[in-house]
């Protein structure tokens, strides 16, 4: 099967440039501090109803391992505690595109949020490797950077940030959920002209590790989140509201909205797609008519001047579901030096009502297609 891809419209530039930046570093600066979020009062709780499962067309643990796909990628997001208050956000990813003959190119990025000091650090590297075609998941390893895992348990490790050596994470993340196929086979699709990618999510992570800075070297704790994604490009420029959401009550949810820019500098929607994962463990597949998500302000960014929405009410109809999501740091841009591209990626608080008893728990927003320098670039053509 041949599948239209878009996911953010950063992507149709990796292809290129991470075979021109294999090995190059990029790093980033701090930034403004965390915002609160007020949780309205209690009543009762619906119990959504589960969607039938469509067949799966996706199949672990085989597919964790790479495809044969014009791009691909592992993510992981995740929360932090170290034994000292520290609190800290991060997100980890690697794309891999098709390279020359027995060669595979790689971008990898991550960031770091430390909510505690407001300042948010995020480096990228580039590198070329050799195919692995007895790949049973993600292995990737660079300069001291490690994504591996296959489904039953991942290693993780990057460093960021300023000084010397600047920071550096070593997590182990274990899923302690079933992973999550995304439309129910874990094919979805993203709208007109934007085509559709294989989608699948492990929920929820167990996090466990070390962090190392100037303070010293101490172990750190937390929840995380996985997604692995893959398909082809499609032509034209697409944006994206994102959204991974854990709440304190087991539940989990994704979200986005997919969108391309208008003619006089507004937005067109394009589609939306959820999947609510109930504390018990159902499933509930959210359609785009059910599924909106309202910026409540904007931050313009003091490096890129990219204006991003900042701040965000999330509603989905039958779940009653409707939420506030604050960012814990405003200034988590990522402004890619390899792609000459910026995007937002940070963690944000979560609070709000489903079926109008509170509820609360955290989650991770990506805003991509917002930096108009993506309007410059001609994607290559997909493959027919």
């Amino acid at each position: 099967m041949s599948l239209k891809f878009a996911r953010p419209a950063i992507l149709p530039l990796i292809v290129v440039a991470v075979v021109l930046a294999a090995g190059c570093v990029a790093e980033s600066r701090p930034a403004a501090a965390p915002t609160s979020t007020l949780i309205p009062p209690p009543t009762a709780t619906p119990v959504p109803t589960p969607t039938p499962t469509p067949a799966p067309l996706i199949f672990l643990p085989g597919d964790e391992a790479p495809h044969n796909a014009p791009v691909e990628w592992w993510y992981f997001n995740g929360m932090l505690r170290d034994g000292a208050d520290g609190e800290y956000s991060y997100h980890f990813v690697t794309f891999q595109s098709p390279g020359a003959p027995g060669v595979t190119p790689h971008l990898l990025q991550a960031s770091l949020g430390d909510h505690g000091r407001g300042v948010h650090y995020a480096a990228e590297r580039g590198m070329l490797a050799p195919e692995r075609p007895d790949a049973r998941g993600v292995d990737v390893a660079t300069s001291g950077w490690v994504m591996r895992g296959d489904g039953g348990g991942y290693q993780l490790r990057f460093s960021v940030g300023d000084g010397d050596g600047g920071t550096t994470l070593e997590l182990r993340a274990v899923p302690r959920r079933p992973p999550t196929l995304h439309g129910g086979s874990g094919l979805v699709d993203m709208g007109p002209g934007a085509g559709s990618t294989y989608y699948y999510s492990r929920t929820r992570l167990d996090v466990t590790g070390w962090i190392e800075d100037a303070a010293g070297r101490r172990p750190v704790r937390g929840p995380g989140w996985m997604d692995h994604q893959w398909g082809e490009i499609a032509g034209g420029r697409v944006g994206w509201d994102w959204a991974s959401i854990q709440l304190d009550d087991g539940a989990d949810l994704m979200a986005a909205v997919v969108w391309q820019p208008g003619e006089s500098g507004g937005r067109r929607r394009l589609a939306g797609h959820g999947t609510y994962v109930a504390p018990g463990g159902g499933v509930t597949y959210v359609e785009s008519s059910n599924l909106t998500i309202t910026a409540q302000g904007q931050w313009d960014s003091p490096e890129t001047g990219v204006a991003y929405p900042m701040g965000w009410r999330l509603e989905t109809g039958p779940l009653e579901l409707e939420l506030e999501l604050t960012p814990y740091i405003r200034q988590a841009e990522f402004d890619s030096g390899i792609l000459g591209v910026a995007y937002w990626e940070g963690a944000v608080s979560v609070a709000g009502e489903r079926g109008g008893q509170p509820v609360s728990g955290w989650g991770f927003v990506e805003l991509a297609g917002y930096d108009p320098r993506q309007v410059r670039i001609t994607p290559p053509a997909a493959t027919p």
